[in-house]
């Protein structure tokens, strides 16, 4: 996320998604951050930096659930329903 927000381009995902950003093209992110690493400032200001660009942030305690090993499994009905409500206009067409 926070290279991300800051545009670096390091990696293939993260170049294709700094493109699409760039392109303003229409971004759900379904982010699985640990509570503790989402507490560190520079989070809270990729998050806003993000948000403003136009992407879709679900936020990581809606979207995971955690279990005893401490693995998060997302809850993919609410990401594809976002999905959903986001793209609904083009699958409309």
């Amino acid at each position: 996320m926070n290279k991300w927000a800051a545009g670096i381009s390091d990696t293939f995902a993260l170049g294709v998604l700094n493109e699409m950003l760039g392109a303003e093209a229409p971004i759900v992110a379904a982010p699985c951050v640990k509570h503790v690493l989402r507490r560190h400032p520079a989070y809270a200001d990729s998050v806003a930096r993000l948000t403003k660009a136009g992407v879709k942030l679900l936020d990581p305690d809606t979207i995971t659930t955690h279990a005893e090993d401490g693995l998060a499994t997302f809850d993919w009905s609410y990401v594809i329903s976002a999905l959903r409500s986001t793209f609904k206009s083009d699958v409309d067409r």
